[in-house]
C-alpha cells in the first residue's frame, strides 16, 4: 500500500474513533451501542489512526533501518519496554489525576526545536507524551472503577465531532496531502485526544486549580526570560527574528517559543488567570501581593513582544471577565469611554495612526500583508466552494495563484486568518460546521459563567475569555487549532458548564470534589 493511501486509510480510521466516541448518547442509545464501551472502542480506534498516520512520516533513513532484522527486533524490543514504562507511570498518576494535569501544565507551552533530514519543527514532544501518558492514566481508572461509567458527554459533542471529522476526511481531497498529514498528525488527532483526556478527568484531577497554579509559575521564567532578551539583545531559535530586529524600529523577543506573537499570547493567557486568582483571593494580601508581582512581569514582557495581536486579545479577555465581575452596564460603559478617549488620542498623536486608518496601502502595510492572504483565501473558496481544497492545502492553492515575480516578493504563503483558512480549505461545508462549533463553544461558556457560586462562575468566564481571546488572536496569526490551549480551555468550560448545571438542579449527579480556587475569605 502506498503511503498517500496509508494517510487516507488514516484519516477515515481516526474519523470512526472520534464517531464512536463523541456519538450522542440518545443517537447512540437508539442503535443499541453501549455508551462505555462504544466510547472506550472509539478512543482505541482513535489511537489506531493517529499511529497509522504519523508511521507515514518516519523519515526515510529510519524506516530502512527498521526494515533490517536486527532493527526490526531493536525496534519491536523498544515498543515493549516503552509500553511497560508507560503502564507503571499511568498507574501510579491514576492514584493521584493531578499530577496528570500538573505535567499538562508543564508540557503545554514547551516547544522542542527538531532537525530530521532536511525537515526542521518546532514540536510539542512533552505534550504528546502527556497525551500518550493520559491514555493510560484513563485505562487504569477505567480497570480500578474511579470513574464515571459513563463518559462526559455535552452540547459540543456533535459539532465537534462533525467539523474535526470532516476536517480529516477533507484529508482524500487535499491538494497537498503531506501538508494534511502532518497538521493530522501533530495537531488534530491528538489535540482532540487531549481533548477528550481532559474533559473525562477533569473533576478527578483538581484540574483549574493544578493548571491555574502551574501557568503562572511557567510564565514567571518564560517572562524574565524575554524580559533578559530584550536587555541583552539575544533571540532564541528564530533566525529571522535576528535578521528582522537589525532592520526594525522595534527589538521584538520571543523567550522559549519560535514566533513573539506565540508569546504574547502566552502571557496574555497568563495574566487573564492571574486576574481572575487576585479576583477570587481578594481578601487575601499575600496572594494579591504575588499576583500584582507575577502580573507585572508578564505585562513588561508581553510589552516587548511588540504583539498587537496579544494585546489586542489581553483587553478582549478582560472585558469579558469584567462582564461577570462587575456588570454589563459598568463595563460597557467604562469600555465605550476608554475606547473614545484612546482612539482620539492616538489619532491626534500619531500620524501613522492616522495614516493607517485612512489609506488601505498603508493599512496593508501595517498589516504585513494579512489583507493579501485574506483576499488568496477567498479566491481559493471560489474555485473550491462546497468542500474546499482540503486539510493542509492553503499554501499549495495560494502559491498557485501568484505568479513567479509574485512568489519572489512574497515573504509566507500561509493564511494568518484561521477562519479563512478554513474556508479555503474546508469549504462551505466545513466552515458552517466551523461557525456551529464556536457558537456552541460560546453557548456553553456563558452557562459555566452565569453560575452563582464564584467559585466556577468566575473561573469560567477567565477560561471563555482566554479562548475567545485566541480566536480573537487566530484572526490576525492564526493558530486557532493548532494551539492546545483552544482544546485544554475548551474542556474546561464543558466541566464548568456540567458543574453550573448541577448547581441549578438540572441534572442529578454525585457528590463534587473540590476544583475551585477558593474564593475570599473562605
Amino acid at each position: 500500500m502506498s503511503t498517500e493511501a496509508i494517510r487516507y486509510t488514516a484519516a477515515i480510521v481516526a474519523t470512526i474513533g472520534l464517531v464512536l466516541m463523541l456519538t450522542p448518547t440518545p443517537l447512540a442509545e437508539a442503535v443499541r451501542l453501549p455508551d462505555r464501551g462504544r466510547r472506550l472502542a472509539g478512543l482505541a480506534v482513535l489511537l489506531i489512526g493517529w499511529v497509522l498516520m504519523a508511521g507515514t512520516l518516519v523519515p526515510d533513513g529510519v524506516s530502512s533501518r527498521l526494515s533490517t532484522p536486527v532493527g526490526l527486533v531493536a525496534g519491536i524490543v523498544g515498543v515493549v519496554v516503552a509500553l511497560a514504562v508507560l503502564m507503571v507511570i499511568g498507574w501510579l498518576v491514576a492514584k493521584r489525576p493531578w499530577v496528570w494535569f500538573l505535567l499538562l501544565g508543564l508540557a503545554l507551552p514547551v516547544r522542542i526545536p527538531l532537525t530530521i533530514g532536511d525537515e526542521s519543527a518546532n514540536l510539542l514532544l512533552p505534550l504528546y507524551g502527556v497525551i500518550v501518558l493520559g491514555l493510560a492514566v484513563l485505562w487504569w481508572m477505567e480497570r480500578q472503577g474511579t470513574r464515571e461509567r459513563v463518559w462526559p458527554s455535552s452540547a459540543l459533542d456533535l459539532p465537534l465531532m462533525l467539523f474535526v471529522g470532516f476536517t480529516l476526511v477533507s484529508l482524500v481531497w487535499s491538494s497537498d496531502v503531506p501538508e494534511g498529514a502532518v497538521k493530522a498528525t501533530f495537531f488534530w488527532i491528538p489535540f482532540v485526544l487531549l481533548y477528550l483526556i481532559a474533559v473525562a478527568m477533569w473533576r478527578q484531577g483538581r484540574a483549574l486549580v493544578t493548571l491555574a497554579i502551574t501557568t503562572m509559575a511557567m510564565a514567571v521564567p518564560v517572562a524574565l526570560l524575554a524580559i533578559g532578551q530584550y536587555a541583552t539583545g539575544d533571540i532564541l531559535w528564530n533566525h529571522r527574528l535576528m535578521q528582522s530586529n537589525v532592520y526594525s524600529r522595534f527589538f521584538r523577543v520571543n523567550s522559549i517559543f519560535y514566533d513573539p506573537n506565540i508569546l504574547g499570547r502566552y502571557l496574555a493567557l497568563a495574566l487573564l488567570i492571574t486576574v481572575a486568582v487576585a479576583w477570587l483571593r481578594r481578601g487575601s494580601t499575600p496572594v494579591l501581593v504575588t499576583c500584582g508581582v507575577a502580573a507585572a512581569i508578564y505585562s513588561v514582557a508581553l510589552v516587548v513582544t511588540f504583539s498587537r495581536s496579544s494585546a489586542l486579545m489581553l483587553m478582549i479577555g478582560l472585558f469579558i471577565m469584567a462582564l461577570r465581575m462587575f456588570g454589563w452596564r459598568r463595563t460597557v460603559l467604562v469600555a465605550v469611554i476608554m475606547a473614545v478617549v484612546g482612539s482620539a488620542a492616538a489619532i491626534a498623536g500619531s500620524s501613522q495612526v492616522r495614516n493607517a486608518l485612512t489609506s488601505t496601502e498603508r493599512l496593508d502595510k501595517v498589516s504585513e500583508g494579512r489583507f493579501d492572504l485574506v483576499g488568496g483565501g477567498v479566491d481559493i473558496f471560489q474555485e473550491h466552494p462546497v468542500t474546499g481544497g482540503g486539510l493542509g492545502s492553503f499554501a499549495t492553492d495560494y502559491a498557485n495563484l501568484l505568479s513567479e515575480k509574485e512568489l519572489r516578493k512574497t515573504r509566507v504563503v500561509i493564511s494568518h486568518n484561521a477562519p479563512v483558512t478554513i474556508l479555503s480549505e474546508e469549504g462551505a461545508v466545513g466552515f458552517a460546521l466551523f461557525i456551529w462549533l464556536c457558537v456552541i463553544a460560546v453557548i456553553i461558556g456563558i452557562r459555566a459563567t452565569r453560575d452563582r457560586d464564584e467559585d466556577v462562575g468566575v473561573p469560567s468566564a477567565a477560561m471563555l475569555a482566554a479562548l475567545v481571546g485566541i480566536f480573537v488572536h487566530a484572526l490576525l496569526y492564526s493558530a486557532l487549532f493548532e494551539d492546545p490551549y483552544t482544546w485544554v480551555l475548551a474542556a474546561g468550560l464543558v466541566a464548568g458548564a456540567a458543574l453550573a448545571a448541577r448547581h441549578g438542579g438540572d441534572a442529578p449527579g454525585p457528590p463534587e470534589q473540590p476544583d475551585t480556587i477558593p474564593a475570599a475569605g473562605t
